[in-house]
């Protein structure tokens, strides 16, 4: 009896349990190497149009520009005048459009 493991013993083991023809297909086949770089990856039609709009968002915008700097201007010369009445109009014109959306 050898206790190497690659005695008859042995080999009668492993043709009983099946284990030598596991192995001679195991020794036949190239064992599979993983592919590096071929993780994928999907980004939703949802994901696509918040990502436009945060670009959107983020660009200047030199019409808003424009008239923050002509207000700044009118109120740093003390000529900045605008009516109660506008005021007013102007928040409930933004209340029911909240309202709405």
């Amino acid at each position: 009896m050898q206790i190497s493991g690659h005695g008859k013993v042995d080999h009668l083991a492993k043709v009983l349990l099946g284990v030598h023809e596991a192995e001679n297909a195991a020794a036949r086949q190239p064992t599979a190497q993983p592919k590096a770089g071929t993780d994928e990856v999907q980004i939703s039609a949802q994901a696509k149009e918040l990502q436009r709009i945060r670009e959107l968002v983020n660009q200047p915008d030199s019409v808003r520009a424009e008239h923050v700097d002509r207000i700044k201007r009118a109120l740093d010369s003390g000529t900045y005048d605008i009516s109660g009445r506008a005021v007013g109009d102007a928040l409930i014109k933004q209340v029911l459009t909240d309202a709405v959306l």
